[in-house]
């Protein structure tokens, strides 16, 4: 098999694994994308799980896909818990088979279900492995995994109780090129309008779509000094489209937002969920916001990201059991007339914020393969 070189004239294959969602695949993607960088002829491989969001992506930014038949067993139960058990096993054994194939350099999870194989596996095979930790709650996965990967790289402080302290890195969590290429502008106001950015993830929520499609009741008085850009997902377009024209507002309606780099750098203030990407590019940017975080997220995670970005003032947070339209238009309000307080909130954000956490992990890696800097 060729292998390929840096600039050093040291090989290196490298194995991106897990996915699932954006939130796992996107920050793996943007390490992809350093690696590349200081090695255009490296081979980077993903694994990932049949279905998942790596399945349309991956391939479409030219990497190399390998699937496995794998499902998560958190909360599954009798025959259904077997089930995930015998493909987890089964999964182990078709990664060894392709790590023994792609031989690689290292292995990388991402973070779900679907990385614990390959992990496991390359931990089988005495190849280098690490993981990334998006999360100040870690994964039941990850928690697993940390027992014996080479290197932990978290996104939070916090999260450094569930791993071994003297193999974890508080690193930050990569943000994808094209978000960095395009900071906000630093000065609060970067308008004639306070310009708002509605967001749920790539799929909306409908929480946030209701709360705010009903805070514009409240909102009347200040509304002819506000520009808004909502993006509502998919399935409550609509729904969110005709509220608004029902209701005479000019608002900019969007199923899924491509250029959020833009949309980042127009907004004063951000409404959205506590993920674990929207909080990096919020962080690395410096954007002020509100957090809604979804409460069923697993072991209830984003409650515990939000919570860490409000004990920081980086961010105001409204748990989805109190989010009412007043309640959402009291908060847009209070940084609307006091501009000083969404400065001060926009400064403790970017103070959160690791813009380089993607070179920090490569850095560090490259090391621990033996790759030099």
């Amino acid at each position: 098999m060729r292998r390929t070189t840096d600039a050093g004239g040291a090989s290196l294959t490298l194995v991106m694994a897990g996915g699932g969602t954006g939130g796992h695949l996107f920050p793996a993607i943007a390490l992809a994308g350093e690696f590349k960088s200081r090695c255009p002829d490296a081979r980077i491989v993903f694994i990932g799980g049949k279905g998942g969001i790596e399945e349309k992506l991956a391939h479409g930014l030219g990497y190399e896909l390998r699937l496995l038949d794998v499902e998560g067993v958190k909360n599954r139960r009798g025959l259904r818990r077997i089930r995930a058990l015998a493909k987890a096993a089964m999964a182990v054994v078709e990664a060894v088979g392709i790590l023994r194939e792609i031989r690689p350099d290292g292995v990388i999870g991402s973070g779900s279900y679907s990385s614990a194989p390959v992990v496991s596996a390359a931990r089988l095979l005495g190849i280098k492995t690490a993981i990334m930790e998006q999360n100040a709650m870690a994964g039941l996965t990850n928690r697993a995994l940390g027992r014996f990967v080479d290197r932990v790289y978290i996104s939070f402080a916090e999260a450094r109780r569930f791993f071994p302290m003297l193999r974890t890195v508080v690193s930050g969590n990569p943000v994808r090129r094209e978000i960095l290429g395009k900071a906000p502008i630093d000065a609060v106001g970067k308008g004639d309008k306070f310009s708002i950015l509605v967001f749920g993830g790539s799929q909306g929520a409908t929480a946030i779509n209701t709360a705010f499609v009903d805070a514009t009741e409240y909102l009347t008085d200040i509304w002819p000094g506000l520009a808004v850009v909502h993006q509502t997902g998919k399935d409550g377009y609509d729904q969110v489209e005709s509220a608004y024209r029902r209701k005479g507002l000019k608002v900019e309606v969007m199923r899924f937002i491509d250029d959020m780099a833009g949309a980042y750098r127009s907004a004063d203030l951000a409404v959205c969920r506590a993920g674990a990407t929207t909080l990096a590019e919020l962080t690395a940017l410096g954007v002020a916001s509100v957090l809604i975080p979804y409460p069923f997220a697993s072991d209830d995670h984003q409650s515990v990201n939000a919570r860490c970005m409000a004990s920081s003032g980086a961010a105001m947070v409204i748990e989805q059991d109190k989010l009412t339209g007043a309640a959402l238009a009291t908060a847009i309000k209070r940084f609307y007339g006091f501009p000083g307080e969404l400065k001060a909130m926009r400064e403790k954000a970017k103070g959160m914020g690791r813009p380089n956490a993607a070179t920090t992990i490569a850095d560090d890696f490259l090391k621990v393969m033996n790759k030099g800097a």
